[in-house]
């Protein structure tokens, strides 16, 4: 209605007709006017079979049921033009409501008190010129508001169902429901409208939860297939990062297998060395026996070959003092090389020590990031399980638990990039 009112509240007196109601029926004093019922009872034939029916057979009757049949049938046909009044009664009753305020707002201005008095003035015109009471004249107004493009629906429900199709929360979908379902069954009352629209409505709310329900799981979806990418893009890194660890690994084992050869090369010439040396120290042993045997021999005239120094020397003293600098010299070379020796095998260890200590790492890594893959898709499809379950708050404990557990776990990893 234009001034807000409804006709909700109504309450319409009620009759009971013995030939259109079914036994313990009753219909509104409108309902009585403007229902439409089924084409069978504009038939004579019809007719007469229910008040032959309702009768009977006594011929004391027949003068009575022809005067009853005859009398049905102009009520029959008086209520058809009625029912197709109904959308000229309710157009003019709201162009006449409207005329009025649109009237009273021009000369006095566009306020609600202006549009209630308009609305007030019109309910008063309508009962004082056609006896309309106020309540009748709104469900006019605002079934023909309502239903105005809609035909069959005027010539199908009477006012009162109308009046309870109009409501704002009624959709089109339910009306047409309803409108076959009174094609179907042109018997059906305006309780039983009332009762189908009740259950259509529960059924609508129902399918919109499902619907919620439907998008909610969507997002969820997206959402879980967001963190799996998420999860499926960090282990792609991690075992990247695991591929450059190893490569570094292998660069390291080179190393080390260079550093084993030039080892081995040290200690061969190491043994050249000590055999020079072993060579050196015979020379002198043998230059010495002859320099004793000289010193200790007893003079004897005799003329025997006189040793000589070797070439470049003046004397077996100085040969023997020239090797023995040569052994110092060699000596000393012995002993540099055997602390460059022993620097390269403590250096070796230490490569070997790191290398296998990497390869630990790297193994566990690769385990960790393994079993990381396996936890993540595990752990996307308990928490689908969850958000899918009907009761998913008595599973947040244990979930909470699981977040404490994972946020322990980042601070340990942050903690230690950290350091």
């Amino acid at each position: 209605m234009p001034n807000g009112e409804t006709s909700k509240n109504t309450q319409l007196s009620k009759v009971q007709h013995p030939l259109l109601n079914p036994p313990g029926e009753f219909n509104d004093a409108l309902d009585d006017i403007f229902t439409k019922h089924d084409p069978k009872w504009s038939y004579r034939d019809t007719i007469a079979r229910a008040v032959k029916k309702a009768l009977g057979d006594d011929p004391a009757f027949e003068e009575l049921a022809v005067q009853i049949i005859e009398s049905l049938m102009a009520v029959a046909e008086a209520r058809a033009r009625i029912k197709a009044d109904l959308e000229t009664i309710g157009a003019h009753l709201l162009n006449t409501m409207y005329s009025l305020k649109n009237v009273m707002i021009a000369k006095a201005g566009d306020t609600i008190a202006i549009k209630r008095k308009a609305a007030s003035l019109g309910f008063v015109i309508f009962d004082s010129a056609l006896g309309l009471k106020r309540s009748v004249a709104r469900q006019y107004m605002r079934c023909y508001e309502a239903f105005a493009d809609n035909a069959e629906a005027i010539r199908t429900f009477n006012v009162g169902e109308l009046d309870i199709l109009a409501a704002e929360h009624v959709t089109d979908e339910q009306v047409a429901e309803i409108l076959a379902k009174k094609k179907e069954d042109p018997d059906m009352t305006r309780m039983d409208v009332k009762r189908m629209l009740v259950e259509l409505q529960k059924k609508d709310a129902a399918l919109e939860d499902g619907r919620i329900q439907l998008l909610n799981v969507h997002s969820q979806l997206q959402d879980a297939k967001t963190a799996l990418s998420v999860s499926e893009s960090e282990a792609k890194h991690l075992r990247t990062e695991l591929a450059a660890s190893a490569r570094k690994i292998s660069d390291r084992e080179a190393d080390l297998a260079r550093m084993d050869d030039h080892y081995k090369r040290k200690q061969a010439g190491l043994s050249n060395m000590e055999k020079d040396l072993a060579d050196k120290d015979k020379e002198i042993g043998r230059l010495t026996r002859e320099a004793n045997e000289l010193r200790n021999r007893k003079p004897d005239v005799q003329y025997v070959d006189k040793p000589t120094a070797p070439a470049g020397y003046t004397s077996i003293a100085e040969s023997i003092q020239k090797s023995n600098d040569e052994l110092a010299e060699i000596e000393k070379r012995i002993a540099a090389e055997q602390a460059a020796l022993e620097a390269l095998e403590a250096e070796r260890k230490k490569q070997a020590a790191a290398i296998e200590a990497a390869n630990k790492v790297q193994a566990s890594l690769q385990d960790v990031s393994a079993s990381f893959e396996v936890f993540a898709a595990k752990l996307m499809g308990a928490q689908l399980a969850v958000q899918a379950c009907e009761t998913p708050a008595q599973h947040e404990p244990l979930l909470e638990a699981l977040a404490a557990m994972l946020r322990k776990t980042v601070s340990e990893l942050d903690a230690a990039l950290g350091r």
